[in-house]
């Protein structure tokens, strides 16, 4: 059921997460905490007079190319050990994927315990990150970036730049990335302690980029890095070069299509390596469809099965920007699984169709769903 906003509730949900999760210190008073829990619904099962298990859900946007589409970021999914494995979750996540529909939620997106898990309600592995490791000494084999300029500063100083930069990288054909409110910028701010900030000016004075990074022993870690021009990449990696007196390491856990690399004359000391992230799920593809670029005219799509949200089972009609139910049999068929997969993955036509997890009815040119980027840096 979803839980009622009073202090008996409160109370009760930050004792169990703080259980599950092994919280060293009470979090009912936690800034940080309450942050998130203002902003999200949160859905439990009570079991003699005890909630037993959990589910909040957050509340943001997704861009979705050119257009923006609600989504709800799953996390803090909890249960007492003697109450694990007997379906308060399933229970649970059966209530808040009808009320999502209900209130216009096209997406839900999960950093998963387990994909076997979530998989069973329908969500799919949807994002991937690249993972650089590069040592101090690689530096040597990056040609500097002289032209321009980095300014480095707190937050407060920098936030106008970066959230600028961060709306301009919402527009280059971006699939799934959130939509960060200024509640979310200022929770990251304070979650992510003793970040630095630095935003690259090219020598008209305009920002082209920015670095947020912190300082972990002798590790530097990335946490954003946003460029809008291959000048702001290389300054902001000139930057980058300036710490190698300082440290051993520099840590990226970057989006799947980063290529910071190939600024590097020399590869071969870098460890690149591709780990799964996010999950997605589609909840309303009525909604999602009509925010498509699709390269046919017309299509009909068909979702085979649906078991969590069975409103989207049956075909549809995609025309012009518009979608609608049809008595017909689909064009491409697949399970809510394969078109979450499709729609908000990497995962191509041609690779869906090879792999089984998508059918068609005749040949298609080209693929016909376009695939953008998504540059995920967030965590729920």
């Amino acid at each position: 059921m979803k839980l009622t906003r009073d202090q008996n509730s409160l109370k009760a949900i930050t004792g169990l997460i703080e259980y599950a999760f092994k919280k060293q210190q009470p979090i009912i008073d936690d800034s940080l905490f309450l942050s998130r829990y203002e902003h999200a619904d949160c859905y439990g099962v009570y079991q003699d007079d005890e909630l037993t298990n959990l589910v909040m859900a957050n509340h943001f946007e997704i861009q979705l190319f050119n257009q923006r589409v609600k989504m709800a970021g799953v996390g803090y999914v909890a249960s007492y050990p003697e109450y694990r494995g007997k379906g308060g979750i399933s229970t649970i996540m059966l209530e808040l994927l009808s009320d999502l529909h209900q209130k216009g939620v096209a997406v839900s997106q999960l950093a998963p315990f387990s994909e076997d898990f979530y998989r069973q309600f329908g969500y799919e592995p949807t994002s991937r990150r690249k993972t650089y490791r590069i040592p101090a000494l690689a530096f040597n084999y990056l040609t500097s970036e002289k032209r321009g300029s980095v300014k480095r500063g707190s937050w407060q100083q920098m936030e106008s730049e970066i959230k600028k930069l961060y709306q301009r990288l919402l527009m280059q054909q971006q699939v799934g990335t959130v939509v960060r409110e200024d509640w979310w910028w200022e929770r990251l701010n304070h979650y992510y302690a003793h970040r630095f900030y630095a935003v690259a000016f090219d020598e008209a004075g305009e920002a082209k980029g920015y670095l947020i990074y912190r300082m972990q022993g002798a590790t530097l870690l990335v946490d954003e890095l946003v460029y809008e021009d291959v000048f702001a990449l290389r300054k902001l990696l000139t930057y980058l070069k300036a710490h190698v007196s300082s440290f051993e390491e520099f840590l990226y856990h970057a989006p799947v299509h980063e290529r910071i690399e190939k600024c590097f004359r020399e590869q071969e000391a870098l460890s690149i390596t591709l780990e799964p992230y996010m999950m997605s799920r589609i909840i309303d593809i009525e909604q999602l469809l009509p925010h498509f670029p699709i390269c046919q005219k017309e299509i009909i799509i068909e979702v085979t099965e649906d078991q969590e949200c069975p409103w989207n089972v049956g075909s549809w009609l995609v025309s012009q920007g518009m979608c609608r139910k049809v008595q017909q049999a689909g064009d491409i068929k697949a399970s809510i699984h394969g078109w979450s997969e499709l729609l908000l993955g990497e995962l191509t036509l041609t690779e869906g169709i090879f792999l089984g997890k998508v059918t068609t009815s005749k040949d298609f040119d080209t693929d016909v769903f376009p695939k953008g980027q998504q540059s995920f840096y967030d965590y729920f």
